[in-house]
Formats: structure tokens, sequence, C-alpha cells
């Protein structure tokens, strides 16, 4: 069985914890474990406001977001750069090399800039695949028409 806590090491977590610190910043700096900062606040009914983790993850959501964006903006410029280079080359083998880098470039960036895109690219695909598909019917429907009334010329 582990020794008790003493007096004053439960106060220095008691004051940590008051003073706002996170539980396992509390545990590091008093050298008590995260449980027992835990057990030792709940018993004093000091708890842990959240509202500053909250903040701090939103916070890093944002950063998270943009540096996906740089990422994605820089290739691309990769992209743009790899594929002045593929109209450039001059034997087979470099012109193949490129165009893979360029896919492959392009397949990243397309992954990356999924991740922050909403749902309104889908929905507006969807409706410009429903709009096609609705003329195409209608182009067919006509050419059934056309196919199936007698010319005028021919005698019934």
């Amino acid at each position: 069985m582990p020794a008790p806590i003493p007096e004053d090491q439960r106060e220095t977590v008691l004051d940590l914890a008051r003073s706002g610190h996170p539980r396992n910043e509390v545990a590091r700096l008093s050298g008590v474990s995260p449980a027992s900062v835990t057990r030792i606040c709940s018993a004093a009914g000091v708890t842990f406001d959240r509202t500053a983790t909250a903040a701090a993850v939103e916070a890093r959501v944002i950063d998270m977001k943009q540096a996906r964006s740089l990422l994605a903006s820089g290739l691309l410029d990769d992209i743009a750069e790899a594929r002045h280079r593929l109209h450039r080359a001059g034997k087979a083998r470099e012109f193949f090399d490129l165009a893979r880098s360029v896919a492959v470039l392009t397949n990243a960036h397309v992954r990356i800039a999924s991740v922050d895109s909403t749902d309104q690219g889908v929905e507006e695909a969807r409706s410009m695949l429903g709009n096609l598909m609705a003329g195409l019917a209608s182009v067919w429907n006509e050419q059934q028409d056309d196919q199936q009334q007698p010319d005028e010329g021919t005698p019934q």
C-alpha cells in the first residue's frame, strides 16, 4: 500500500487546481498521480474547469485546418511545377515519371482539400448529374418518338 500523501503536498495539489491548472499538469507539478489528484480535489469539492480545454481544442482544430489549407495550396503549386516540367520532358521515361508525380500530387491535394469541405459539393454534383440524366432521358424519348412516327412522304 502506498504511503499517504502528506498534507502540505495535498495543499499544493489543491492550490494548483484552484489556480486553473489542468489535472495532469497538477499531477506533474506536484509529483502526485493523476488519480490521486482527482481524489484529493473531489474530496475538497474542487473541480477542473473544462472550458479552457474546450477553447484550446477548438483553437487547435482551427490551426490544423489552416495548416491543411496551406499544404493543399502548396500541393497546387507543386502540381503546376510538375505539369510545367511534364510538357518539356524530352524522354519517355521522364514524361512517365512526371505524369505519375502529377497524379500523386493531385490525389494528395484532393484528399487534403476534402477533409474540410462540406457536403455542398456533393449535393451540387448530384444536382448536376440529375439534370444531365433528365436531359439525356428527354433526348432519348424524342428519338424514340421520331422512330415510331411514319415519314410524311411514306404511304400508310
